[in-house]
This record gives structure tokens, C-alpha cells and sequence, in this order.
């Protein structure tokens, strides 16, 4: 894969206190395993990337930020190296409280871990743990299958008008694995669970990968877990 991107509904919150959404972000990004130093990404091409530890730097960049978009509430770009952009288990995030989401991408999480599934679980646990109102997150994945650069979600999920599995996904509810007997596995997350279609780097191109994320998708609907994202479907 080229990259998995990780999005989280985190819920809907004007972040116009900037001093305190800092540290928020600040601690979701130290429970993040590994041994990252995190870097305030730039805002113009004449910046350079400044370490998001540095409070007194990082402020006023995020406040530059809000008012280029036209913001009164912070969003922010944070990566976990401040070298190359293409190197294998770099970690690029978006924090958007005020449009209610992040992103958090994993750039070839397969080159850095023989199976990545546990990374990213990890990476997933990580976010839940501070942002404890998500109504749901899923791992979808982005490579190049016959010539196409594809997204699961928009090419292979099964219902194009619910939210969607993928690799894997948070919901907001206890779930056992006796209810989900496809998933690779069901782990217990904060406040809900994270449900593991496939328990190895998730491929495209592999039929049998996609089969079973269709399938757990398919059981989850039953079980009322998939949200509408289009009622007009």
C-alpha cells in the first residue's frame, strides 16, 4: 500500500482557544507509540517545519494558519519528520475540531512493520484515548491497483452511502467477536471497539482482503454499527 489514512468523526467543536487546543493536540501526539519528534507543519513555501514542542513558535504559526483559511478556530498540519516527505512510517495528520475531523496518514506502514495492522490499531487507540466524543474511524487505504490510484472507500466498500470498515474501524459500542466471527479480530477501545476486518497489510489488489472487509462490513450493517452518510441514496 502507499498509504493508510486514518479518519476520525471527532465530533463538531470551535477550537478558538488556541493555547488550549495546543496542548490537546499536544497530548494525543505523545500517546502515539514510536519514538516521533512532531514538527508544526508550514503555512507559506518560505517556512520551515519548527517543532511542534516549541509553544512559543507553534501559537502564532496556528493562529497564521486559521486566519489564511478564513478560520476563527484552529486547524493544524503536524508531521513526524522534517526531512524527506516520502519516507517509509511517515505520519502526516490534520487536526480539524471545527469541521469535526481528523486525518492522520501512514505513509508506506507496510516498509516499517512486517504486519502494520497492530501499528495502526495503535496509532487508532492512541487518538480514541483524547478524543473520547469520535462517533466513528476507520482505516481506509490508498495504492495504485492496475494502473489506478484507488481509495477503498470510494472504489470497494459495500455500501456507498454508509460509513464504511476498510482495514478496520471504531465504533462507539461494545462488540464481541462472537457477534463479528469475520473480523480478523475485536479489539476493546475507549468507550467502544475497534473492529479488524483484516489482520495483515491491507492490499487492494488482494480479492480475499476485499471479500472480508465487504463481509465484516455486511455483518456490521446488521448489527446497526455502519451510519448513513446519505439519506437520499
Amino acid at each position: 500500500m502507499i498509504f493508510t489514512i486514518l479518519r476520525f468523526d471527532i465530533g463538531m467543536r470551535k477550537a478558538t482557544d488556541f493555547r488550549s487546543s495546543y496542548h490537546h493536540l499536544l497530548s494525543i501526539l505523545r500517546r502515539i507509540p514510536g519514538n516521533n519528534e512532531w514538527y508544526c507543519g508550514e503555512n507559506t513555501p518560505k517556512q520551515s517545519l519548527i517543532p511542534f514542542g516549541d509553544e512559543a513558535a507553534v501559537l502564532p504559526r496556528l493562529q497564521e494558519r486559521a486566519k489564511l483559511m478564513g478560520s476563527e478556530s484552529l486547524t493544524a498540519a503536524v508531521v513526524n519528520d522534517n526531512g524527506t516527505k516520502r519516507k517509509p512510517g511517515l505520519i502526516e495528520i490534520d487536526f480539524m475540531p471545527g469541521m469535526g475531523y481528523m486525518t492522520i496518514s501512514v505513509y508506506r506502514p507496510d516498509m516499517v512493520e512486517a504486519n502494520p495492522t497492530q501499528m495502526v490499531a495503535d496509532i487508532m487507540l492512541a487518538v480514541l484515548e483524547g478524543e473520547r466524543e469520535t462517533s466513528f474511524a476507520f482505516a481506509d487505504v490508498y495504492d495504485k491497483v492496475e494502473g489506478e490510484f484507488q481509495y477503498y472507500k470510494t472504489k470497494y466498500a459495500t455500501f456507498p452511502h454508509r460509513k464504511c470498515v476498510g482495514w478496520m474501524a471504531y465504533v462507539p459500542k461494545k462488540v464481541s467477536a462472537e457477534q463479528l466471527p469475520l473480523a480478523a479480530s475485536v479489539l476493546p477501545a475507549a468507550d467502544g471497539s475497534i473492529v479488524v476486518s483484516v489482520d495483515d497489510a491491507f492490499d487492494l489488489a488482494n480479492k480475499d482482503h476485499i471479500q472480508r472487509a465487504n463481509e465484516v462490513e455486511m455483518d456490521m450493517n446488521d448489527l446497526g454499527l455502519l451510519p448513513v452518510t446519505d439519506p437520499t441514496f
